[in-house]
């Protein structure tokens, strides 16, 4: 369904207009001004509501809020994942206060991305202004971002600040690591969350999504590759393709025990893994992806998510004489150096495969 109200539309008129000459504004008070009018038409509030029975009725109950932001002409609305988690129904509400019931095309827990989709009646299509993609890979510390959202419900809110520190590591709401994330002092309160952080050009570089409980002036955005990239896949298979080796590890620091030498100890294999067909044994102590050193299951994980399924890996690893000892007093055994070469296979996440 949709709905407009004729005061919010005059409110969107008003924010729209050219910046009035009711004071002065420097050059950098002009740039945040019409960065501002130009994206926030593009930002939307979006509302998860469950069903829930009351008095014999059944009746929908707002769940939480967030925000997100439209991502192309078709309709699309991406936001964070946790921001729709468990929904019965998601609404998204535009600027001018038209509302729609958005339809979920797909969701990725472990990266926290959402897709929604709007169909808008023919009198209404103009409300869909998507904003212009960035690209995060060379974002530099100190450059200066922006944040539009609806923190704490309040329509369309602008923050500035800058870019605190990049490649950042933070928990995604499915366990697995969010990597690249940006750091930035930009305020980023409840509500907030899937809503975009802009670089002063005002192009997406980022998707609000955390902040760190009772610290003052850190949040967190997801790469904007990154979303770009899961978005893609979403909208091409419906979910996110991911390429794995088909492993499970054994706890953190577990081969510096048994061997000496920092690396990922294989616990166990999946059947048919990627892994198990190129040769990889439970015991291997996995030592290097690509070149890259492995010491955490962390580690595989930022590997992998650079690759897709059906891409080569250089896998180097240490393999014990006599792997049934690991771990046993007295047991001497000798690890030799050892390179595979792993075609790698689409997996679903599930505990500590990798």
């Amino acid at each position: 369904f949709w709905q407009s109200r004729s005061a919010a539309a005059c409110a969107l008129m008003l924010a729209v207009q050219p910046v009035q000459a009711f004071e002065d504004l420097n050059p950098a008070e002009s740039l945040s001004v019409e960065l501002f009018q130009k994206n926030t038409p593009g930002v939307v509030f979006i509302t998860n509501e469950v069903f829930k029975l009351s008095q014999s009725e059944l009746q929908a109950v707002p769940k939480g809020t967030g925000s997100g932001w439209v991502y192309d002409d078709e309709g699309h609305i991406v936001t964070n994942y946790h921001v729709i988690e468990q929904s019965s129904f998601v609404t998204v509400k535009f600027i001018e206060g038209t509302e729609v019931v958005a339809k979920v095309v797909g969701a990725d827990p472990y990266s926290d991305v959402a897709v929604l989709k709007v169909d808008l009646p023919a009198s209404r299509q103009s409300l869909l202004r998507p904003l212009a993609k960035g690209m995060s890979a060379n974002l530099r510390v100190g450059q200066e971002v922006f944040a539009i959202g609806n923190p704490f419900g309040l329509d369309h809110t602008l923050t500035k600040g800058i870019v605190s520190g990049v490649g950042r590591t933070i928990q995604s709401v499915g366990g697995r690591p969010i990597q690249g994330a940006i750091q930035t002092d930009a305020s980023i309160n409840p509500g907030n969350s899937g809503g975009p952080l802009l670089n002063s050009k005002g192009q997406v570089i980022g998707m609000n999504t955390a902040v760190i409980a009772g610290a003052t002036g850190t949040g967190f955005a997801i790469p904007e590759d990154t979303v770009s990239a899961r978005v893609g896949s979403i909208l091409k298979f419906g979910y996110v393709k991911r390429a794995g080796l088909g492993l499970y590890l054994g706890q953190d620091g577990l081969a510096q025990r048994l061997s000496g030498r920092p690396g990922g100890v294989v616990a166990g294999l999946q059947i048919n893994s990627a892994a198990g067909k190129a040769g990889v044994k439970p015991g291997d102590i996995l030592q290097e992806i690509d070149s890259r050193r492995i010491t955490t299951v962390n580690d595989i994980y930022a590997v992998l998510d650079e690759h897709q399924p059906g891409d080569m890996v250089k896998v180097r690893l240490l393999r014990p004489d006599k792997p049934e000892e690991l771990g046993l007093p007295e047991s001497k055994i000798t690890f030799t150096p050892t390179s595979l070469d792993v075609m790698l296979l689409e997996v679903q996440e599930q505990g500590q495969r990798s």
